[in-house]
C-alpha cells in the first residue's frame, strides 16, 4: 500500500474517462461493453480509498472511508483518479491509499463498494454482488 495526498484538479470535461478502468465503467454504461469485461478491469486495476488518517509502514489498522449506498446500507468508497474525489470526502479523509480493485474487494467484508460516489462515471456493488465476486477471485 502506498500513501498519496488526493488532488482535486478536473480536466476540461470532467466527465471524460482519465484511464481504462473508467473507459471499461463508461462502456458498460452505455452496453458497450459486457459486466463481465467491466468487473474484470476493475479487479485488475489501480484503485485507491481514503483513510482519516496518514498510513505509514507500522499502521497496523486502516480505517477506510465508508459511505452509506444508495440501498441505505455501508460501502466502502473507492476511487479511480483523484478528480473523482469529492471536497467533502478529502475534508474528512484526506489521505489517500492505492490498492488493486480485487484487493478492494477482498477488503470489503460485509460491505458493498462504492466505485467513484457521487460522481457519474462510477458504480455500486451491494455487499452480496461484493460477496459473489469475492468467491470467483478465490477460484482464480
Amino acid at each position: 500500500m502506498s500513501e498519496q495526498q488526493p488532488e482535486s484538479t478536473l480536466g476540461e470535461n470532467p466527465n471524460e474517462p482519465f484511464n481504462d478502468v473508467e473507459r471499461a465503467i463508461v462502456d458498460g454504461a452505455e452496453g458497450k461493453l459486457g459486466n463481465n469485461d467491466v468487473l474484470s478491469k476493475i479487479v485488475t486495476s489501480s484503485l485507491f480509498f481514503l483513510t482519516a488518517e496518514e498510513v505509514t509502514d507500522d499502521s497496523k489498522v486502516v480505517q477506510p472511508l465508508i459511505l452509506q449506498g444508495p440501498d441505505e446500507k455501508p460501502v466502502l468508497a473507492v476511487f479511480t483518479h483523484p478528480a473523482r474525489v469529492a471536497q467533502n470526502f478529502i475534508d474528512s479523509a484526506p489521505y489517500a491509499v492505492t490498492i488493486s480493485g480485487g484487493e478492494a474487494l477482498r477488503q470489503a467484508e460485509g460491505l458493498g463498494v462504492a466505485i467513484n460516489p457521487g460522481h457519474p462515471i462510477g458504480l455500486v456493488l451491494d455487499e452480496e454482488n461484493v460477496k459473489a465476486l469475492k468467491e470467483l477471485l478465490e477460484e482464480n
